[in-house]
């Protein structure tokens, strides 16, 4: 399959990246959910904490992404009755999304392993050319 200039964008200006952020955006908030169950805002306001630009995200990835968890078993909502404000959905995370978060956190160390063994492979080939070129 030919790829070239706007391959894989799905026809939409940003669509590629879109998908980028919602793949990492999941595990993430599983993670938040992981320490407790809480409200969408306050996962929002904690994506900081991994390296999203609050200002840049849109809101709706978000409560998209928790729809989508919820639709695949790893989260469940529940209106939370003791809001003092408007009714507020608390997302809890689930054992399917516990055994997702586990298996994503395992693919991302053997990821981290393999990129850190091409760093060193290609760092002793470039030392290998210095040493060389040194010498002559």
């Amino acid at each position: 399959m030919p790829r070239g200039r706007g391959a894989g964008r799905g026809g939409r200006r940003g669509q590629g990246r879109r998908r980028r952020v919602m793949s990492f955006l999941q595990p993430v908030l599983l993670v938040m959910l992981h320490r407790g169950k809480t409200h969408g805002y306050s996962l929002l306001s904690g994506l900081d904490e991994f390296g999203f630009n609050p200002d840049r995200l849109d809101p709706s990835l978000v409560y998209r992404a928790l729809r989508e968890m919820e639709a695949a078993g790893q989260v469940t909502s529940q209106w939370d009755d003791d809001s003092l404000g408007p009714q507020r959905r608390v997302y809890s995370i689930t054992q399917e999304g516990e055994s997702y978060l586990k298996g994503w956190m395992e693919d991302l160390s053997r990821a981290r392993q393999e990129i850190e063994t091409l760093e060193t492979a290609y760092k002793q080939v470039e030392q290998s050319k210095g040493d060389q070129s040194n010498a002559e």
